[in-house]
């Protein structure tokens, strides 16, 4: 038996426990985490020779990340302005109680929202947009406005952007 029959017997137990699982981490799957997070190309072999384990091992504890929800992907982290999306802008938007399951489905839609967080405070959600030029972002700010009150500010510069941070 391997460590894949331990894993579903742990998580079978669990469910008729009706438990949560317990996610843990140990010191190694945080120091993989932070070496993909400045590089998700790195080999296992790479990582294993940064981390002091074999490669068939950090596999494994990746594989397991990925079970758990931790890691959840691989991206692309996109140089917005080189590609052509010179605005940056953050919305906050107070949208109506009725237009909600509308509003959803826009956004979701919608290839220049790049991230959309529900947040507590006057507003519903604050949206991270990127568009080519700001008459781009004139009329997307036309059609969600539809939805309810708005408050934009447009990026000038930025002082720290990472893609994933991994604290200590």
């Amino acid at each position: 038996r391997g460590l894949g029959d331990v894993y579903k017997r742990q998580m079978i137990g669990m469910i008729k426990e009706n438990k949560e699982p317990e996610i843990t981490m140990d010191k190694l799957d945080i120091e993989i985490l932070k070496l993909l997070s400045g590089n998700a190309r790195m080999s296992f072999k790479q990582l294993s020779s940064a981390v002091g384990i074999t490669s068939p091992a950090v596999k494994s504890r990746m594989e397991k990340m990925e079970r758990d929800g931790i890691i959840r992907g691989y991206s692309l982290d996109l140089d917005t302005k080189s590609a052509g999306y010179m605005v940056t802008a953050f919305i906050n938007i107070a949208v109506e109680t009725s237009c909600k399951q509308e509003f959803d489905t826009f956004i979701q839609n919608c290839p220049n929202v790049v991230e959309c967080y529900g947040i507590t405070g006057n507003y519903f959600a604050l949206l991270k947009v990127i568009f080519r030029n700001t008459m781009d972002l004139d009329n997307f700010l036309h059609q969600i406005q539809k939805y309810g009150e708005t408050s934009t500010n447009i990026v000038l510069s930025t002082y720290k952007h990472t893609h994933t941070c991994i604290p200590d």
